[in-house]
């Protein structure tokens, strides 16, 4: 007789739910205070940026300065700067320069942003 391994096909809704299903039950298992903590971690967002360091030391030193922390500083920043744009009063355009990446058609230019 012939041994043959077949492989399940489960559909992607049905593996979401059952690895849903899974997190809970682990979640259930852990003290009610590594719950909560669980919880606020799996809510929060995490980006990875890459930024100049001269750049990253300057937002670690208003950080400081201000006794607040780099991430919501930078997204202060950010929000603001959205806003701003949104609103008309950033022009991208003086900023752009051709990109070497064949993802993108441009970069900005933070060196242009201090002239």
């Amino acid at each position: 007789m012939n041994n043959l391994n077949r492989q399940q096909a489960v559909d992607p809704a049905v593996a979401d739910l059952l690895s849903d299903m899974d997190r809970k039950k682990r979640l259930s298992s852990l003290p009610r205070a590594m719950q909560k903590k669980a919880r606020k971690d799996a809510a929060r967002h995490k980006v990875g940026l890459d930024f100049p360091p001269a750049l990253h030391e300057e937002l670690r030193q208003v950080a400081d300065k201000e006794k607040i922390s780099i991430s919501s500083l930078t997204a202060f920043f950010a929000k603001r700067g959205l806003d701003e744009y949104k609103a008309g009063q950033i022009d991208l355009v003086p900023y752009m320069r051709i990109s070497r990446s064949a993802r993108f058609e441009f970069v900005l230019s933070l060196e242009k942003v201090r002239d």
